[in-house]
């Protein structure tokens, strides 16, 4: 199927209106309608990752969760990129799963679709759960499907940025492809200030200070010693800004010349990582058109004889076959924008997403839980469905999810507890992420930890700083189940 999107917030005239038409005869009177408009983007949303910096996360005893069904502030991350679209009125959507994953993405994302009474078509495309491909590969796949430039969005992207304000950078520039980036959320401390934490892989960023063209992208871990800038392309472009301080939030507008450039280069299998970078080398490579050189001020063809006493110096440079149509711009925001791909980033983002996005969470149902009066619960944390709290208990900006159980005298703080959970009674919890079907016994009192799935803490355990992994959960672990990430552990080295 074909879609036909249509995004009212990016077009310019409706569908359906109805335009005289000037036959040339004074006496008739025609009026047609016009036909619908081809979408001027296509949307796919990019679900197939297989968590790899979240592995702890998103790997259990069943197999593993889709990253993009791990929840943030409550809500499964994919909802928050699907919702982005919806918003700015996209009628069809494409997601990329994997085979294994599509029936709980479907399930989910059709339950919480109707909810909204929109008439929203998702098409998914599935790949296999074994196939190595890469989201260019992905594109492949999907671009055949459509006539137009394609949106693509990560599903662990969350945003408020304006998506008209990014599709006029893209359309002003004729772009080739162009990129959302903003600063790096960093929340503010005590006295005012935004400090970076050493664990984020910062994105190396050169732009071209006049019109925000991409000169250099590069990740930090895949730069070593120091950058290296080509000769040719200082003389094209001697005035170059690094930022370091920017996220590239794999937000893209790709035009249907990058779509057929994939033909040509069948390598290309990642589109951050391979893509991107091509493009911006063919935008400032000089050797393109080999049967033409040029000498200074003339130009010679290489099939003629050149006249040995002609004056030209001796390093010279291949000219363009053709005007240059190659061109990878950004568009800058300061609109709330985060990437939940990162396992140390995972519970800040959380409280960051619950502060910035309230009015698109979707909110609990709480005459199914059974909350005592004796509790407190702060207003930055955040209850699931049939959730049942004992008394004197206490949660400070802490996330709790779905069918979860926990005794009397608890203590909760800055803590994102999953689904299906069991904590007995005195027990503390402080920076800690637990996953589903976790349970801790009374007595425990815990820092800094991770508890991955079905892992059961003994009465009266002390951890801090640890992963604790049950039995056979994760392939190729030992059966003892403690990590103490603290000292780099080997769980912290399967996270990244």
């Amino acid at each position: 199927m074909s879609p036909t999107v249509l995004c009212p917030a990016l077009e310019d005239e409706k569908s359906d209106e109805e335009t005289p038409v000037n036959t040339g005869v004074s006496s008739a009177n025609f009026r047609v309608r016009n036909r619908r408009r081809s979408p001027e983007f296509t949307p796919v949303v990019m679900a197939a990752g297989c968590g790899s910096q979240m592995f702890e996360l998103s790997h259990d005893r069943a197999g593993k969760t889709p990253k993009c069904m791990l929840p943030v502030a409550n809500t499964p991350m994919i909802w928050y990129s699907v919702n982005f679209l919806i918003a700015n009125k996209f009628e069809e959507i494409f997601v990329v799963v994997r085979q294994g994953d599509k029936d709980v993405i479907e399930s989910y994302l059709t339950s919480s679709v109707r909810k909204l009474e929109q008439d929203v078509h998702i098409e998914y495309v599935c790949i296999d759960d074994d196939a190595d491909l890469g989201t260019a590969d992905s594109l492949r796949i999907v671009a055949p499907k459509t006539k137009s430039d394609l949106l693509v969005i990560s599903s662990d992207l969350i945003t408020k940025v304006s998506l008209s304000e990014l599709a006029n950078v893209h359309r002003a520039n004729n772009a080739a492809l162009t990129a959302l980036v903003a600063p790096r959320y960093s929340p503010p401390t005590p006295d005012g200030r935004r400090k970076r934490n050493k664990k984020d892989d910062r994105d190396f960023i050169g732009l071209d200070p006049e019109d925000d063209r991409i000169l250099f992208i590069a990740n930090e871990k895949d730069i070593e010693d120091e950058i290296s800038i080509k000769r040719g392309q200082l003389t094209r472009f001697p005035h170059m800004r690094l930022h370091t301080n920017l996220l590239d939030s794999h937000l893209y507008l790709v035009s249907r010349t990058t779509l057929s450039m994939l033909d040509n280069h069948p390598d290309v299998s990642m589109m951050r990582c391979e893509l991107l970078p091509l493009l911006v080398r063919k935008q400032i490579k000089q050797i393109v058109n080999t049967n033409y050189t040029v000498f200074a001020d003339r130009i010679y063809s290489k099939k003629q004889d050149i006249d040995e006493d002609s004056k030209h110096p001796d390093e010279y440079f291949d000219i363009l076959s053709e005007p240059e149509s190659v061109g990878c711009y950004v568009h800058h925001t300061d609109s709330f924008t985060v990437r939940v791909n990162q396992l140390h980033n995972y519970i800040k983002y959380n409280k960051a997403v619950s502060e910035n996005m309230d009015d698109i969470i979707p909110k609990n149902d709480v005459e199914t839980c059974d909350i005592s009066k004796m509790t407190q619960v702060g207003k930055c944390s955040r209850l699931g469905n049939s959730v049942k709290i004992a008394e004197k208990c206490s949660f400070k900006r802490s996330f709790i999810g779905n069918r979860v159980q926990i005794g009397p005298h608890c203590k909760i703080v800055d803590t994102v507890i999953m689904d299906d959970v069991t904590i007995e009674d005195n027990v503390s919890l402080t920076n800690c992420i637990v996953c589903k079907g976790v349970v801790i016994k009374n007595k425990c009192t815990l820092k800094d930890s991770r508890i991955c799935d079905g892992f059961e803490v003994a009465s009266g355990s002390d951890y801090v700083g640890e992963s604790l992994v049950a039995d056979s959960e994760i392939p190729n672990m030992m059966s003892f189940s403690i990590y103490n990430s603290g000292r780099g552990s080997d769980a912290e080295d399967l996270s990244k």
